[in-house]
């Protein structure tokens, strides 16, 4: 019986901050709102390379695709995340100077949008704003 009991009181030692949302402070499961600062569109084709030498039926398929880099700033800090889609299109929430419903984990910015609820941006790079000149 106390065997028992002490291994449900660890077990429960062990659980206890996972349940109730105790982390690290890294995972974020809360939407915080943020401001977008900046988009910017690239055309990627791949690969690069697109002659076939002296035949032009030669040449590798190519294929099209465009990547955003999006930069949202939260607080006093600054992420930069790359979006890539076969489509030229980026939601209009993702303009400069809007305001914007986020959730940050430690690779991934997850955004609720009224027509993509679950639409994810992996993080590129990430810095401090506050305190300096820049944005």
């Amino acid at each position: 019986m106390k065997k028992n009991l002490f291994v449900a009181l660890l077990g429960l030692l062990v659980t206890a901050p996972m349940l109730c949302g105790a982390s690290s402070g890294r995972l974020s499961k809360q939407y915080v709102w943020g401001t977008v600062v900046d988009v910017r569109k690239y055309k990627v084709q791949f690969p690069e390379y697109t002659m076939g030498g002296s035949n032009p039926a030669d040449a590798p398929l190519t294929s099209r695709y465009y990547a955003y880099q999006v930069s949202i700033r939260v607080d006093c800090k600054k992420y930069v995340g790359r979006y890539e889609t076969p489509f030229n299109y980026l939601p209009s929430a993702f303009s400069p100077d809007q305001p914007i419903r986020v959730r940050l984990t430690k690779h991934v910015m997850y955004f609720d949008l009224p027509n993509n609820p679950d639409l994810r941006i992996g993080i590129v790079r990430r810095s401090a704003v506050c305190g300096t000149n820049r944005q």
